[in-house]
């Protein structure tokens, strides 16, 4: 059931991987060059990102969630530490994939991906937001 439920999760990773990819495509002035560069970079460090900092994060999440109302300080303390370790790396690895970017792809369109980039999550939490309360639940249950 767990490998299950694993596949599921990388397979709706990889979904989303590639509508954030295509989104941040379709909006911005890339050459076909710099096209090939960016897909490149944007799958390593996606997936460095998901499986070194978002699915660890989640993990943590969860336990707080599931702790919470019996939860001891050092225990609370403990997991502030490691929350706040695992979003200085996410930064880390954004910013080395940032410098990449930079090295390789023109600085205006690499301005414009990172905007197009928070332009998709904005456009994603409104779907989100905008689901049905039942479809909600259901995606709740699957994380």
């Amino acid at each position: 059931m767990a490998l299950l439920v694993q596949a599921q999760n990388n397979e709706r990773f990889q979904k989303f991987k590639t509508m954030k990819r295509d989104f941040i495509i379709e909006n911005t002035k890339l050459n076909e060059t710099e096209k090939a560069t960016f897909y490149d970079l944007f799958d390593e460090y996606e997936n460095r990102y998901h499986n070194e900092v978002w699915l660890l994060k989640r993990k943590v999440r969860q336990e707080v969630s599931n702790a919470f109302d019996t939860i001891s300080s050092g225990s609370a303390s403990k997991y502030i530490n490691e929350y706040f370790q695992f979003e200085q790396l996410g930064m880390t690895i954004k910013h080395e994939r940032n410098q990449k970017l930079l090295k390789l792809i023109r600085p205006k369109e690499v301005l414009r991906i990172l905007h197009q980039e928070k332009e998709f999550d904005r456009v994603m939490l409104n779907r989100m937001r905008n689901r049905p309360k039942k479809e909600q639940e259901k995606g709740k249950e699957k994380e």
